[in-house]
């Protein structure tokens, strides 16, 4: 190592250099502190608008969205030159903004090009009511509503049946029968007598949620027998009952 370093005393050594720490002369935090932004104050017009890059990344959403809400931009009160035609000449004339709020002087391209493609993607998006989202919730409600409807009508029939003991079923249920029992029969007309009924129940509801097969009568009926056990057992409380049980032989005598 002395071929190629020669030795220095400790009396002639350099002096230890320290370097200073570049991160304590900077600001405690260099990030950019974010600015509420006025969405009323937006210009309209393109040329004077910042890039969006240019806002907070949380306000970006909201600036686009205001810049779409504005439409495009259409100059109120500039004077158009005038041009050329013929022997006359003429100019755009800004009073036809009040009755077209989508025009302006010159489209880029023509009618299928892809500033207008553009612009009808943006109507589009504005439209609330084309949206998927929009017609699921507005079909999910609609169809909450007429399941209601069509339920309430299954429970009255069921109601009215039990209170007068008769029975559900009849031997032929088929739509073109004669009589297809009383359950079906009465819940015709409830049906007959209320067209909001009508318009949900039988032959007009889904094949799948009818609420007319024999097991859905079967559970509203237990159901039924439960609650009104359970509104017995709550009247009687804690209070003494006794129960009175009668027998009778049929002519076999074997029950």
């Amino acid at each position: 190592m002395e071929k190629y370093y020669k030795k220095q005393s400790p009396t002639n050594a350099p002096p230890p250099t320290i370097e200073n720490d570049k991160n304590d002369e900077m600001p405690s935090s260099s990030k950019k502190g974010r600015v509420e932004v006025n969405l009323t104050d937006l210009p309209a017009n393109p040329g004077l608008r910042n890039p969006i890059s240019s806002y907070h990344p949380t306000d970006r959403d909201q600036v686009r969205r205001a810049f779409l809400q504005k439409g495009p931009c259409q100059p109120q009160d500039h004077k158009f030159p005038y041009t050329g035609c013929g022997q006359d000449k003429r100019r755009f004339n800004p009073i036809w903004f009040k009755d077209y709020d989508s025009w302006i002087e010159n489209h880029e391209g023509g009618p299928n090009s892809v500033h207008n493609q553009a612009y009808e993607k943006c109507q589009n998006l504005l439209n609330q009511k084309q949206h998927i989202e929009t017609v699921i919730v507005k079909q999910s409600s609609q169809a909450r509503t007429e399941y209601r409807i069509r339920l309430k009508a299954t429970l009255a029939s069921v109601r009215f049946l039990l209170r007068q003991g008769l029975p559900f079923r009849g031997h032929d249920e088929y739509e073109d029968s004669n009589n297809m029992g009383n359950f079906l029969e009465l819940l015709q007309v409830l049906a007959n007598q209320n067209e909001a009924i009508k318009r949900v129940v039988l032959e007009n509801a889904p094949e799948n949620l009818k609420l007319t097969s024999p097991k859905v009568q079967k559970d509203i009926v237990n159901a039924t027998t439960a609650e009104t056990a359970q509104a017995i057992i709550y009247e009687l409380g804690d209070a003494p009952f006794s129960l009175l049980v009668d027998e009778s032989r049929d002519i076999s005598i074997k029950e």
